[in-house]
């Protein structure tokens, strides 16, 4: 029926029925409208709430009229027990879960899976239905497809073979913090969730503490403080909508009219973090990004006093500057005491994005636990000077659009704080939960291990390459990540790359500094070892000499990056022979000549999905076919 005719036989049909006052009073949810109503009434409005789309809870009742129900056409309660789950077959499930993390994680400790997967774009369309099962399935069935078809396309990132980007903050204790807070629901005020907001206030100020941070940025000052934010993109967003709040409220009564916020200007280094050029974006705000010098590859300080006198000039308002410590190509780290000093000069709001290594902040500062301090992903911190320009900032809209309990204060001199109001979302997972477990089972010296663990890998590394003439850095090396170039080619070390990532014998990740292109070797995992070390070094020193072997002029390797970059490019395509090589990823930010036999657009548009796999076999077939032939020329 339709809705309207439902309503119609369910008023018709709670007319008929006398209160049932003995039946079981059923907590519903806040589809059903009542904590309390017969069990005739709930089948009957379960059964129309799931025709008409809705998911009901499960029901449990006693003493329900079922041939009432079903003489409406409508289904017994005993049909409607949806959940999946109940708490036996939740303990049960879960150990089995517990070991297959277990199990997982040790799998790649002993090199049974591999770094990186070897799937397509869109290969899971491919493998999974494209519409919702009908009926429950089982566990065991679920877990099945997790193992073939996720893990199969999962980059496991705490394989020893995976040295891209940066450390990944995985471990057990992180996990099962992870795994309680999401028993535990969400908060957004204090009365909402009050161990929430306290155990993370709290956290933040073990944090501060445990890096030796001013006081002024404890939560227990009254003057700063810190939240979790969920990256640090977030926290970079969230820093400069402040910064912006501050600034216009400033000029506020200067101006005759309003102050446009396109004329604001934020600044920051060339290898800052894209997620500046994003916060920029979604502020409506104007972005400049600056030199650096070549020595240190810091933010140059006399660039950015001479970009605010400019920009002033022009009539526009400086007012941000994003300053870094450990920048994604190459963990350089800008000058905070030069930089914060023009900042106090100008009136410039500065940010700190120690995303990776950590540091002291100005303004406001960030730094991602999920890198270095075991944390997984989600928990970035951020720490602000002063927590009024913050929450000035995120006042959130009326009060009377949330529930608020108004009822007395034990202790009046308690201030209270509503993490609402420290960042974007209103609500919040109790993220808290596994950073203290991570504090508490490693301890501060467990972790100070750990990260000097990384630090002395990344110098071994450092030493061992450099042994080899062929081998020079591109930056210096810094916290647990080594940048190098191959004979001091672009076009070389870009082919060191491909070759390294094709053979799956390790995963790197390129990027480009100066306009040169570096090879970035970074500690990932948290059970690195000597031997993950000296493993890494004889792969990049085998395909060294192979490729000294095959190259040993300017038009050879100029002949071989088109096709390299091919495989780079195409995804993992079809091999039509038996010695045909996997192909491998480039960083995005390296440009990539694209080939028109292979990549141009225009000989896909318009073509069926048949048609598509069609022409993607072809074009397989012939990237191979030149790849063994150029493989035959170098032979030669």
């Amino acid at each position: 029926p339709t809705v309207s005719e439902s309503c119609k036989r369910l008023s018709l049909f709670t007319d008929s029925l006398e209160p049932d006052r003995s039946a079981r009073r059923v907590r519903r949810n806040s589809l059903l409208g009542r904590s309390s109503i017969s069990s005739s009434v709930v089948s009957l409005r379960s059964r129309w709430l799931r025709r008409n789309g809705f998911v009901a809870d499960r029901v449990l009742l006693d003493n329900e009229p079922s041939e009432r129900c079903e003489s409406f056409g409508f289904c017994s309660s005993r049909e409607l027990q949806l959940d999946a789950m109940d708490a036996a077959e939740f303990r049960r499930c879960g150990k089995q879960l517990i070991d297959f993390i277990a199990d997982y994680i040790e799998s790649l400790n002993g090199n049974r899976r591999e770094a990186m997967p070897r799937v397509l774009p869109g290969y899971l369309r491919q493998r999974l239905p494209l519409r919702p099962p009908d009926q429950p399935e089982t566990w065991e069935r679920v877990m099945s497809d997790v193992e073939e078809h996720i893990l199969s396309g999962t980059a496991h990132w705490l394989h020893p073979d995976f040295n891209a980007y940066f450390p990944i903050g995985i471990s057990y204790a992180s996990v099962l913090g992870d795994l309680l807070s999401s028993s535990f629901g969400v908060g957004f005020t204090w009365r909402s969730n009050p161990a929430l907001t306290e155990l993370e206030r709290l956290m933040l100020d073990w944090l501060a503490e445990m890096m030796g941070m001013p006081a002024h940025f404890r939560n227990d000052s009254g003057i700063g403080g810190g939240a979790l934010q969920g990256s640090a993109s977030d926290c970079v967003l969230v820093s400069m909508l402040a910064a912006r709040k501050e600034k216009l409220t400033q000029l506020i009564g200067k101006d005759a009219e309003p102050l446009p916020v396109s004329r604001l200007v934020a600044y920051c280094s060339q290898l800052a973090h894209p997620c500046v050029d994003k916060a920029a974006v979604i502020c409506g705000v104007r972005l400049r990004r600056l030199g650096y010098d070549d020595e240190n590859l810091a933010l140059r300080c006399d660039l950015l006093e001479s970009a605010v006198l400019e920009d002033r000039q022009l009539g526009l308002v400086p007012f941000y500057v994003c300053a870094v410590l450990g920048t994604t190509a190459c963990a350089s780290c800008d000058n905070l005491s030069d930089v914060g000093a023009v900042c106090h000069r100008e009136q410039l709001w500065c940010h700190v994005d120690a995303a990776y290594s950590g540091g002291r902040p100005v303004d406001s500062f960030n730094f991602n636990p999920s890198k270095w301090l075991l944390c997984t992903f989600d928990a970035s911190v951020l720490w602000v000077k002063s927590q009024s320009k913050l929450k000035d900032a995120f006042v959130s809209g009326p009060r009377a659009s949330i529930p608020v309990d108004d009822a007395p204060i034990s202790n009046p001199l308690e201030q209270i704080c509503d993490l609402k109001d420290w960042g974007i979302p209103l609500s919040r997972r109790f993220r808290s939960l596994k950073l203290w477990f991570v504090i508490r089972l490693y301890g501060v010296e467990g972790l100070q291990r750990h990260i000097r663990l990384h630090c002395r890998l990344a110098q071994s590394f450092e030493s061992q390459l450099l042994k080899d003439g062929r081998f020079q850095l591109a930056a210096k090396t810094r916290f647990s990540l080594v940048c190098f170039r191959f004979r001091d080619s672009d076009a070389l070390s870009r082919l060191l790359v491909c070759r390294i990532n094709q053979s799956r014998d390790l995963h790197l990740m390129p990027a480009s500094v100066r306009d040169r292109y570096i090879i970035r070797y970074a500690i990932v995992r948290e059970r690195a070892v000597e031997a993950d070390v000296n493993r890494a070094i004889r792969v990049i020193l085998k395909h060294a000499d192979q490729l000294d072997g095959k190259f040993s002029n300017a038009a050879s390797i100029a002949s071989a990056i088109p096709i390299a970059t091919a495989v780079a490019t195409s995804g993992n395509a079809v091999n039509d022979s038996e010695d045909a090589e996997e192909p491998v990823e480039l960083n995005s930010s390296v440009p990539i000549r694209k080939e028109p036999s292979y990549m141009s657009d225009d000989l896909i548009v318009g073509l069926s999905e048949d048609q598509l796999q069609e022409k993607f076999r072809q074009m397989s077939r012939e990237f191979h076919r030149e790849r063994r032939s150029l493989r035959r020329r170098l032979d030669k």
